[in-house]
């Protein structure tokens, strides 16, 4: 589990063991070089092989000179400010990027398909509607067999509940009542702020648009709270994924290396952002 520890001099920082990783959501830059002497030290203590930094543009260049790396950045996550991400990896091996070519294929392929301005119209079989609490458990079902492992323990039906209790909104397609493909909108209300993840389609139904028309769905929902930037983290060797995010008018914004613990290892995710004022503009 993840656990955000807050200290003086509005700084906070999020423990993530599962996924190996320290995030640094909040810094001073007054105490940011003795703060971060202490995340290694804490990083080594529980084996963590990396340890992030979601930062002010302004302030990369300081990051870079105290061996961090960009790795890219969110649109507008910090109330329409974008944060910069910023890492140094603990381990040689956590550094490394496999296939490189072909991921950036991927995302070269998804810039260039064609968008998709509405909610693409499923089969009448289909219902598209919003997930409750009585969802918990079917929930859990399909992320188990979509997913090995997870970056959060989305295969707890307690901990959907748990989610629903904090801002996070789940949007599914149903078959005959039973789930067959879901997504969420997770809030961050203190940044007006929300990722698209959790998004997973069971292997039968897939290729028949439910994703997409569940994210148009899921914005929409996020328009009716008033949160005007979205962003997803996409595994970057999935086709599939990175063109359904793409289609939608989201926008490559860069690749965290060996980010996130999914389908049973280390994974590299990229980042997709969209700012929805603008999209209703357009």
């Amino acid at each position: 589990m993840k656990t955000t520890q807050p200290i003086p001099h509005n700084i906070s920082y999020e423990v993530d063991e599962f996924n190996s990783r320290i995030k640094l959501m909040h810094y001073n830059k007054d105490y940011v070089e003795a703060l971060l002497a202490h995340l290694e030290e804490l990083a080594k203590e529980k084996d963590i092989g990396k340890v992030m930094i979601y930062a002010n543009p302004e302030d990369v260049s300081f990051f870079e000179k105290l061996g961090f790396q960009r790795e890219g950045e969110i649109s507008g996550f910090f109330q329409g400010e974008p944060a910069c991400i910023l890492s140094r990896f603990l381990e040689d091996e956590r550094a490394v990027q496999k296939d490189e070519q072909k991921k950036d294929q991927i995302v070269e392929m998804a810039e260039q398909a064609d968008p998709v301005a509405e909610r693409p119209a499923l089969d009448s079989r289909y219902q598209l509607r919003h997930a409750d609490k009585e969802d918990a458990e079917q929930l859990a079902e399909l992320y188990k067999l979509v997913f090995k492992t997870y970056p959060t323990p989305i295969h707890d039906s307690e901990f959907i509940r748990q989610c629903m209790d904090q801002d996070v909104y789940f949007t599914v397609v149903t078959d005959r009542g039973q789930i067959v493909s879901s997504a969420s909108a997770d809030v961050f209300s203190r940044y007006q702020s929300a990722e698209i993840t959790d998004c997973a389609t069971h292997p039968d139904y897939r290729g028949k648009g439910m994703l997409s028309a569940i994210i148009y769905d899921l914005e929409q929902r996020m328009r009716e709270l008033g949160i005007p930037y979205l962003f997803s983290l996409t595994r970057a060797v999935s086709t599939g994924m990175n063109m359904v995010i793409a289609r939608r008018g989201f926008e490559y914004k860069g690749r965290l290396i060996q980010n996130s613990h999914i389908a049973g290892q280390f994974e590299d995710m990229n980042i997709w952002a969209k700012n929805l004022i603008e999209d209703s503009n357009r």
